[in-house]
């Protein structure tokens, strides 16, 4: 992996576009993620959060604009995906349900769903090492034998999130991680997620969400999405305002609160 310089965003898009059987999903889109920094994806649903996502990741081209990977147009997108960890029930569900979950954390050095031996590519005594090194670090250490299957909506994430950092990725993408989790399931992850956004020397975090509340402190910046098109974006404490929040989901913020370094808002008519 070529070392990032310093001032050069780890993903710029200039004037993005992405059109599919004639219909819009992004519009004009110009984005940066910078090493270390925290950002927040929030839009509806339909918003073109997760296409974003795969245009970023070079799953997709987009039909128009620019996009920069480390200062390159062209890159090595084996090499560019493995410098990423993606969080995203869809993973979790891919997961098998009787492995390990220290094995789940190693097969992420593989990019594996699942963890698998190959001829040259057998994990090693020192994978298995790292995998409970970093669960500890991210105060999960007590998940290590655990069967992933028999993990809480949360805990899953929590291990995802280890796994992902296996092969010490540049940025994490979380998408949509609290999808299906109860009010309780997802407090605690949110908490635990706000302890991971803390942690000195990290990678750049990126959160994709349609709801306010789950944007916890550490995400420092926020990008907005509404029908492909960017509806605002910087800090974040200055993107999540009642008129924004009203323009975007279509519906009155009658009030706003903020409590825990969270916004949660009341809606009306």
């Amino acid at each position: 992996m070529s070392t990032q310089h310093p001032g050069v965003p780890l993903f710029q898009l200039e004037n993005v576009a992405v059109e599919r059987g004639g219909q819009p999903i992004l519009v004009d889109v110009c984005f940066e993620l910078f090493a270390g920094k925290h950002w927040a994806v929030l839009g509806p649903n339909g918003s073109g959060k997760t296409t974003l996502l795969k245009v970023m990741c070079g799953d997709i081209w987009p039909t128009a604009g620019v996009v920069r990977r480390r200062g390159e147009e062209l890159v090595d997108l084996r090499e560019l995906r493995q410098s990423i960890g993606r969080v995203s029930p869809e993973i979790a569900a891919a997961i098998p349900a009787l492995e390990p979950v220290v094995e789940t954390v190693v097969s992420g050095k593989f990019a594996q769903l699942g963890l698998h031996a190959y001829t040259g590519r057998e994990p090693a005594a020192e994978d298995f090492e790292k995998a409970h090194l970093i669960l500890s670090q991210l105060g999960c250490d007590g998940l290590a034998e655990k069967r992933f299957g028999t993990l809480s909506q949360g805990e899953r994430q929590q291990v995802l999130v280890a796994r992902s950092r296996m092969a010490s990725p540049l940025v994490i993408i979380l998408d949509e991680p609290c999808v299906g989790m109860d009010p309780g399931v997802r407090e605690r992850f949110l908490a635990w997620l706000t302890s991971i956004a803390a942690m000195p020397n990290g990678p750049a975090l990126m959160l994709v969400t349609h709801h306010v509340e789950e944007i916890v402190p550490g995400f420092e910046s926020t990008l907005v999405l509404k029908e492909g098109r960017v509806l605002g974006q910087g800090p974040t404490h200055e993107m999540l305002t009642p008129e924004l929040l009203s323009s975007l989901y279509a519906a009155r913020v009658v009030r706003l609160e903020k409590s825990g370094g969270r916004l949660w808002p009341t809606w009306g008519l």
